[in-house]
Parts: structure tokens; sequence; C-alpha cells
């Protein structure tokens, strides 16, 4: 008892800690677009993201106001929610003991600390799907076809739609806790099953309604690899993999306890194809990475043919190590990106993906945007002397941290939205592409004439983050 006393002790600390990170790191472009969404009235639409991530920014801003600490102030407070529905899932499958091994290592995850100081749809994600598992588990244990545990598992499932659309793996991971283990596939008949897919559909039905789009996979095995051993850890990994193999022999014979890798094996073989369609730091579909930490501690704990030392070795080795590299991933300018193609850095070729694999930064993402708004200031400031003008950026991402940044009441636009409101007035239009001589056609199309206004390199800690180009677009 006293061990768990301090884990839950422990939690409280690490909260207050993620807490205080909140402000230190600047707004990754999906946080600017949520905040652009419930600044100009346009939170419940789904492109990009569900309107549940908009609806917490919201809550957050109300409390702690309009800087970051206001938009992620429920992150810190939904990783606490889903370490809690770890604990109780597998104290109920399992032991406290097991339980609270399980919550260290989700907390020494690199991903899940990412998420617990960023508002993403991840951060959304990482909260419900655990917490849906604990529902489905209070339901399997009663006999009531529609107990209150259903219901809540598909309210679950139904916010998930609702952050991070289509949500099909974690309806498949569903699915999979009642047609793994053969004593529960009568329950995919049930009425409680048919509550789930029924919510889950109406949530497939909004975001259908609103304009879908759907993004179809990468298949890029090694990459996709190189990226799990950063939000995984390299160790943690090959543990996970191993607990995954070994629960697989008895997994249909376990019935309940089945559950985590039931839930495990759709998660993750989605987020293998669609893990790059991820914005960083949105790592959604790594929430696989939870219920392969249960495994671990389950398989941890009780396997035999391991002396006691060096079981305990190599539990510390990898939690360390883990934990470490959480602190590097939040902190540092150079988390590497192992190969992806990050929209946030300059575009890579096939051959050229394993040396981005050394070079890149996805953190520039969440960099140097309050130096950017400053230039743009600047040459707002010197243009408005004569007459109106408005702010025009090359993509969204750009826009919203503009929009943010530049804290005006009139929003940035970016070059796909219709500027018909704004006809007659000049603008700047500012780019980060550092090839661009010149606005695209669709802005030279629009306006007179143009010219260069300014171009600066925006640095941060000593590294370039992006070049800023600015236009002046008259007429």
């Amino acid at each position: 008892m006293q061990r768990q006393r301090f884990l839950f002790a422990a939690l409280g600390l690490l909260t207050l800690w993620r807490w205080a990170l909140l402000p230190t790191l600047e707004l990754a472009p999906d946080e600017a677009l949520a905040v652009f969404r419930v600044k100009h009235g346009h939170w419940g639409e789904f492109p990009h993201m569900g309107p549940l991530v908009p609806l917490f920014v919201r809550l957050g801003m109300l409390i702690g106001g309009d800087g970051e600490l206001g938009v992620r102030f429920f992150a810190p407070l939904l990783a606490l929610a889903a370490s809690l529905a770890v604990w109780r899932l597998m104290r109920g499958l399992f032991d406290a003991q097991i339980a609270g091994w399980a919550v260290v290592i989700v907390n020494v995850l690199p991903a899940f600390n990412l998420a617990s100081v960023t508002l993403t749809p991840a951060t959304v994600v990482f909260a419900l799907v655990p917490t849906a598992a604990l529902c489905l588990r209070v339901a399997l244990l009663h006999a009531h076809p529609l107990h209150w545990a259903w219901w809540a598992a598909a309210a679950c499932v139904l916010g998930m739609a609702l952050a991070q659309p289509p949500a099909f793996g974690v309806m498949v991971a569903v699915t999979m806790v009642f047609a793994l283990p053969e004593r529960l596939r009568h329950h995919l008949h049930a009425n409680g099953f048919l509550v789930i897919a029924g919510f889950w559909s109406a949530g497939i039905v909004c975001w259908l309604w609103s304009g879908a789009h759907w993004d179809w996979p990468e298949w890029r095995l090694v990459p996709n690899l190189f990226r799990w051993s950063v939000l995984a850890s390299p160790l943690l990994l090959v543990l996970f993999v191993l607990a995954g193999r070994m629960a697989w022999d008895r997994a249909t014979l376990m019935s309940q306890r089945s559950l985590p890798l039931a839930m495990l094996l759709p998660l993750a073989a989605l987020d293998l194809l669609y893990g790059p369609n991820h914005r960083w730091p949105d790592m959604g579909g790594a929430v696989w990475m939870v219920f392969a930490a249960m495994l671990l501690a389950h398989r941890g704990t009780v396997l035999g043919g391991i002396e006691s030392e060096e079981k305990i070795s190599l539990r510390t080795i990898a939690l360390v190590l883990a934990a470490l590299q959480s602190a590097f991933l939040l902190q540092t300018d150079l988390p590497r990106t192992l190969g992806l193609k990050w929209p946030f850095s300059r575009q890579t070729t096939a051959s050229s993906d394993y040396t981005h694999f050394f070079t890149a930064d996805p953190s520039k993402a969440m960099r140097g945007w309050r130096e950017s708004a400053k230039l743009v200031s600047a040459a707002l400031k010197q243009a408005r002397h004569d007459e109106s003008w408005f702010v025009v950026a090359n993509d969204w991402r750009l826009a919203v941290e503009l929009d943010h940044y530049l804290d005006q009441t009139e929003p940035v636009m970016s070059i796909e939205t219709d500027l018909i409101d704004f006809k007659g007035r000049s603008a700047l239009f500012v780019t980060d592409d550092p090839a661009a001589i010149a606005p695209p056609d669709l802005i030279k199309a629009r306006f007179g004439r143009f010219e260069v206004l300014s171009v600066a390199r925006v640095m941060h800690a000593g590294n370039e983050v992006r070049w800023l180009k600015i236009f002046a677009c008259h007429n």
C-alpha cells in the first residue's frame, strides 16, 4: 500500500511539473489551428482535426488565459486521467503491483510525455483509448446488456471520432477485444457492442458531412520503425515486441486478460501505415504503446527463468533510457525525425531519407514563432501608414501561427482561402519557402503588382528555424 500511495503522489508531482513546462514551448501549428478556430468561430469544423480539441482549448483559455498555459491547460490533466485509467484497468486484470509498473512505463514513454505537454488530437486519444478499454472491462464483468459502462465506452469511442476522425483503428480494436477470445465472441451481437458501433457511426457521419479527406498510407517500413524507436525508446521497443510475442501464446485462453493485446494489435498495425501522416507533435497513432506497456509490465513481473537482479537491472536501464529520451525530445532543438518527411522541414527525396534521419528537426514546428510574428508586425506597421493592409500566408500552418502571435482582431488568411471580403485592399504575403523569389501565381492573379518588402532568417537558440520572405501586394 505504501508503494501505491507513493505512486499516486508521484503522479501528482509529475502533473505539476508538466504544467510548469507548458509556457516554455511555443504552440505547434495544430495547437495554433485550434486557437484560430476558437478565436474566429470555426471550432465545430473537421479539417485537420475534430472539434473536440478546440473545445478543450476554449475551456482551457477560459481558465488559464490566452497564452500557451491556457491553450494546453488540460493536457497534463488528460495525461493524469490516462495514467489512472491504466492503473485501474491493470489492477482489475492482474494486481496492484503490475498496475503500478504499467503506469511507470507509460509515463516514461517519449510519445506519452510529448502528448502530456501539448494539446493535439494525440493528447485526447491517449486519454480516451485506455478509458474506453477500462469501460469495456467493467462492462464485461456485469451481465446487464446495457450497463452504464457500455454507454461510457461508446462515449469514449465517439470522442475519439470527434478528436481524430475517422478513429477506424479504435473501432477495430474494440471489435478485437470481443473477437480474439473465443468465450467473448457472442458480445459482437449484443446490445452493448451495437451501442458502441452506433456512437462511432454518428461521429463518422459528422465527419463525412463536413467534407472528409482520406489520407492514403505510406509504406516505408524501416523509417517507420526508426520513428517508433524515438517515440517508444529503442530498448523499450524491443521489450514491447518480446512481451507481445509471449502474450500471444495464451491470448485466446485468457478471456478478458487478452484485452491489452487485442487493443494493441490493430492500433500498432495502423500506426505503422499512417504514422507519417501525423503532424509533429501529434502522435495519436502511438497510443498502442500504452497497451504494449501493460503487456510488458505483466510479463516482466511474472516471467520466470531470469534472475531477480538481472530483471531489476534491465528494468532500470530501460526506464532511465526512456526518461532521458523523453527529456531530450521535449527540450532540445535537435530531436531526430528518423527519416520521416515532416511538413515543417525541407522536403527530401526517397534517396535522402536516411540523411534526413540525422539532420532534420521536427521541433522547428514549435520554435521561433514569436520572432516570426515580430518581423511581420514590424512590416505591417511600416505599411499601414497610408492604407489598411491584411496578411496572407502561404499555407494554413504559417497563417494560424502568425494569427496567434500577432494577436490582432482580423484573421491572418492562408493562400487557400477566398479573399473576396478583402477586395480593394493591399496585403502582406508571407512565405517560409526559402526558394521563393515571387508570390505564387494564385496571389499574382489577385493583385495588381507586388514588391519584396523583407527577407529574414529566423533563429532560435543559435539554430536556423526558417526563412521568412514578405511581399507587399498592391491593389
